[in-house]
C-alpha cells in the first residue's frame, strides 16, 4: 500500500505544473504599469508566486462569482466596484479525505484604491491541497506581479 502511495505521489509530481489561460504580452505589460482604476472603481491584483503546489491551479471567486484561476507565477488584475469583496480560492483534491477549506480574504475597497492579495498553498493533508489568499503590501504585491505572467480573468 505504501508503494502505491509513493507511486501516486510521484506521478502527480511528474505531471508537471498546472496551466491556466494566459493573456498576451501586451496585456501583461499593461497590467504591470499598475495604472489607477477607472473613476468610481477599485483594482484588486491577485497573484501566485510559490512553487509549492505548482501541480494544481487554484480557482478564485469574488463574492462567490468565479474570477479565474492561477497557476504558479501568474496573476490577475480585477477592476471592481468599491465595497466589500470576499475572495476565496479552491484547489482540486486528489485524496478521498476532506478537510475544512482555508478562510476567505475579506477586502474593503474604496474608490480609486489598488490592493494586492497573494494566493498560496495552505498546509493540508497529503494529496489534498488547500489555498489561501492573504493581503500583502503594495511593494510586495508589485514584486509578485512583476515576477509573473498575466492570466486571463473570467469574463475578460
Amino acid at each position: 500500500m505504501r508503494a502505491l502511495g509513493c507511486l501516486l505521489t510521484a506521478s502527480i509530481l511528474l505531471a508537471g505544473c498546472a496551466s491556466v489561460p494566459m493573456a498576451g504580452p501586451a496585456a501583461d505589460a499593461e497590467g504591470k504599469r499598475f495604472d489607477p482604476p477607472p473613476p468610481g472603481q477599485a483594482v484588486l491584483y491577485l497573484y501566485r508566486s510559490s512553487l509549492l503546489g505548482s501541480e494544481v491551479a487554484f480557482s478564485l471567486a469574488d463574492n462567490q462569482q468565479p474570477i479565474g484561476s492561477l497557476a504558479d507565477k501568474t496573476w490577475i488584475r480585477l477592476e471592481v466596484a468599491p465595497g466589500q469583496h470576499v475572495i476565496t480560492c479552491s484547489a482540486p483534491s486528489y485524496a478521498p479525505l476532506t478537510q475544512t477549506p482555508a478562510q476567505a480574504a475579506i477586502v474593503d475597497l474604496a474608490p480609486g484604491e489598488t490592493r494586492f492579495l497573494e494566493v498560496d498553498v495552505w498546509p493540508g493533508l497529503p494529496l489534498n491541497p488547500r489555498c489561501k489568499a492573504t493581503e500583502v503590501s503594495a511593494d510586495q504585491g508589485r514584486a509578485g506581479v512583476t515576477g509573473g505572467n498575466r492570466a486571463i480573468a473570467s469574463g475578460s
